[in-house]
């Protein structure tokens, strides 16, 4: 993966690196003026491409969203031109949000942490995205309860996860759920190269619906 110095602050490497929560925050603050050209342009990331397209197939144009670990807001801007309007996006990252925040396509943006309790009521939405949050050092397999808490039922969550090196425990805690009662699987398409430059890099987009 080749990242050009004026995109240098946004190298994937660097936020896989991070040494803790703190660092990985600062880090990505550091790189949201540049992410979204360091993602489309010498990464060549296309997760939020597949997401989108998967939304529009299964949420109804109306329906209220909650964009989670939204970032710059990448996949909200794919979105936002499909026509859905009711969004309301959360990152760990203010420098990220603030991004998301001038391209006007979200309702709300709020600093929240996946993996802890977000601020919002339960079942009040009916689709929760995330985005590429599912990776190494980043959100853990735990935060799907809080999005399950905030999905309304018969709503749907709808996210990538890496299939070539699933995170650990997302199979575990998926089945959890399932025999719960919590939800029920509705699509896991086919895996697709994500990232241009690492084209053995491949991720799979989920769609559960709450019960």
């Amino acid at each position: 993966m080749s990242i050009r110095d004026e995109h240098s602050k946004a190298d994937p490497k660097g936020f896989y690196g991070a040494e803790d929560q703190k660092q990985l925050v600062d880090r990505y603050d550091e790189a949201a003026d540049v992410y979204d050209a360091a993602m489309s342009d010498d990464v060549g990331w296309t997760g939020h491409i597949e997401l989108a397209k998967v939304v529009e197939r299964h949420v109804e144009i109306r329906t209220r969203i909650c964009d989670a670990g939204a970032g710059t807001g990448m996949l909200g801007e794919l979105l936002s031109k499909i026509g859905y309007r009711d969004m309301s996006a959360n990152d760990l990252s203010p420098g990220m949000l603030e991004v998301a925040r001038r391209k006007r396509i979200y309702s709300h943006c709020q600093v929240m942490e996946l993996g802890k309790p977000l601020g919002y009521a339960s079942s009040v939405f009916g689709a929760t995205t995330a985005c590429g949050v599912f990776t190494p050092n980043h959100a853990p397999a735990s935060s799907l309860d809080e999005l399950l808490r905030i999905t309304r039922k018969g709503g749907l969550i709808l996210y990538t996860l890496r299939s070539d090196e699933e995170p650990a425990d997302f199979a575990a805690k998926q089945q959890e759920l399932v025999d719960a009662g919590k939800w029920e699987l509705v699509e896991a398409g086919d895996p697709f190269p994500s990232i241009a430059s690492e084209p053995h890099i491949r991720h799979r987009c989920w769609v559960w619906r709450v019960l």
